[in-house]
C-alpha cells in the first residue's frame, strides 16, 4: 500500500519531480543550470544576517560551435513574490570555459523562481531567455507541513562537514506543537543517521526549541554537524511526535524528488517551551506551492500555511 501511496502522490505532484541539470535554450545560445545553493560569503562581502548570496551554477554554450567569440550575458533572477535581482561582475566566478558560478545578494529566506539570460549585448545572442527552478520539497498532512528551500551553507573543517537546511514547519493542528533541533534527523546514501543540534560546531545557531501555536509557521536554519565529507544529504526525517514523522528526499545529485508521509497521529506533542517565533511578511508564493499538497493522504489535510520569505 505504501508504494501505491507514493505512486498516487507523484501522479498528483508531477512537478515536484524535477531532476538537474535544467536546460533551456533560444535556439541560439544553450543555457545548463546544474543547482544552485545559499553561500553567506560568496563574494567576499559582509551581509547583514538578513541577506545571504544565492548561487546557481551555469554552462553557457553557442549552438553554432564555430563561433569561438565568448558569450555576453546578464543575469537577473526572479524570486517567488516577482522581485528582481540583478547580479554583478564581483558575484561572477568562472570555474572553467563556459562553466561559471553566478551570484545574486537577495534576502536570506528568498525562494528562487526563474533565471533570466539577457543577451542583448551580444551581436549573435538572439533573444533573451528565462528557465524556471524546480518547485520546492514539501510534505504535509493533518498535523503538520514541512517545507524544504534548500542549503543554507555547508562548509568543512578538521574533516567533519557542517550543513545548515533551510526548512519552514506549520502547525496545521488545534493543539501547540513542541518543534526542536532533535526532531530532525538526516541520513545520508548509506542510510547513516545525523541528528540535528541547536548549534553549530562553532557557536551558529540553528533551530531552537519552541511551541507553535495552532496555524503558526516558523522558518529557521536546521543544523547537523561532524558529517563525514563523504556523506550526501538524501533524506529528511522529520518526528513531530513519539510515534509520527514525516520523511523527505532532499537529494540534490537525484533531483528535488519527492515527500513520503508517514503519519500515525499525534499522540503527545506537548515539551517545555521557548519563546515562539513568528515569520512576518508575505505567504503567497509558499502558500501556492504548498496547495498542490493539500490532499497527499485520502484522510488528511487542511489548507497548508507555509510562508515565503521577510
Amino acid at each position: 500500500m505504501r508504494w501505491l501511496a507514493l505512486a498516487l502522490f507523484m501522479i498528483l505532484l508531477p512537478g515536484i519531480a524535477h531532476d538537474y541539470p535544467l536546460q533551456m535554450s533560444n535556439g541560439v545560445v544553450n543555457c545548463t543550470i546544474f543547482g544552485f545553493f545559499k553561500d553567506p560569503g560568496f563574494s567576499g562581502s559582509t551581509y547583514s544576517d538578513s541577506y545571504s548570496v544565492l548561487v546557481v551554477d551555469t554552462r553557457l554554450t553557442r549552438i553554432n560551435e564555430s563561433n569561438k567569440e565568448p558569450i555576453r550575458a546578464a543575469y537577473s533572477l526572479t524570486d517567488g513574490n516577482d522581485r528582481v535581482f540583478q547580479t554583478s561582475a564581483q558575484n561572477i566566478k568562472e570555474l572553467q570555459l563556459g562553466r561559471r558560478l553566478i551570484g545574486f545578494v537577495v534576502p536570506k529566506e528568498t525562494i528562487a523562481k526563474s533565471l533570466t539570460i539577457d543577451l542583448s549585448q551580444d551581436k549573435a545572442g538572439g533573444e533573451q531567455f528565462s528557465q524556471r527552478f524546480p518547485e520546492l520539497v514539501n510534505s504535509s498532512n493533518v498535523n503538520v507541513t514541512l517545507l524544504y528551500y534548500g542549503v543554507l551553507r555547508s562548509s568543512i573543517y578538521s574533516n567533519k562537514k557542517t550543513i545548515e537546511l533551510d526548512v519552514a514547519i506549520t502547525n496545521n493542528g488545534t493543539k501547540k506543537l513542541a518543534v526542536a533541533a532533535d526532531n530532525f534527523t538526516l541520513l545520508d546514501q548509506w542510510d547513516w543517521m545525523y541528528e540535528s543540534k541547536e548549534h553549530d560546531n562553532y557557536g551558529k545557531k540553528g533551530l531552537s526549541a519552541m511551541i507553535l501555536e495552532p496555524n503558526e509557521t516558523i522558518r529557521s536554519g536546521l543544523t547537523f554537524n561532524s558529517i563525514s565529507p563523504l556523506s550526501r544529504p538524501v533524506e529528511l526525517v522529520y518526528r513531530y511526535s513519539n510515534n509520527s514523522s514525516l520523511t523527505m528526499n532532499i537529494d540534490a545529485e537525484a533531483g528535488l524528488v519527492f515527500a513520503i508521509p508517514e503519519t500515525k497521529g499525534c499522540i503527545d506533542c506537548e515539551s517545555p517551551k521557548d519563546a515562539a517565533s513568528n515569520l512576518a511578511g508575505s505567504i503567497k508564493a509558499t502558500k501556492a506551492r504548498l496547495a498542490k499538497v493539500k490532499k497527499v493522504n485520502s484522510t488528511e489535510e487542511s489548507a497548508p500555511k507555509g510562508r515565503d520569505e521577510i
